[in-house]
């Protein structure tokens, strides 16, 4: 794709078994950059300026970066998890974490204004992040259902 090739931005440390992913992306020297240890603000602004959000993973506790995100307007891709269900709603697209043609074809109709990246910048429009008082209300809830 020359210059039109997506530019991916890795935010944050490497987690645990992240090898055989980076590993994959050497070929890629270019178009990925890894920003580890980075303010709020300078996450921010990369998150800020990007086509959409990527989150395939395969475990998350509650989904902060797709909450950020689509706080900033930032289209989100990420893994079909419950936890990543309840952060975004109905506003991302919501994928297998283990597909990764359907993560290809993903990039690629985010890296372009799609119809699909449209679609999902209409239904970001009313989404909106819970409240301290909705969190621990969740919270509430789940610490009575165990009692």
């Amino acid at each position: 794709m020359g210059d039109r090739a997506p530019r991916l931005k890795l935010i944050g440390r490497r987690g645990f078994g992240s090898e055989q992913i980076t590993d994959r992306l050497k070929p890629l020297r270019g178009l990925v950059s890894e920003h580890a240890d980075l303010p709020d603000s300078a996450m921010t602004g990369l998150v800020h300026g990007a086509r959409a959000l990527l989150l395939p993973s395969f475990a998350e506790g509650f989904g902060l970066p797709v909450v950020e995100a689509l706080a900033l307007g930032v289209p989100v891709l990420c893994s079909d998890l419950p936890a990543l269900r309840e952060s975004g709603g109905g506003a991302p697209d919501y994928l297998d974490p283990a597909d990764s043609g359907a993560w290809h074809d993903a990039v690629l109709a985010y890296a372009a204004n799609s119809p699909r990246r449209r679609a999902q910048l209409a239904r970001l429009a009313p989404w909106r992040a819970p409240s301290w008082a909705e969190h621990f209300a969740i919270v509430e809830r789940l610490v009575a259902d165990l009692r």
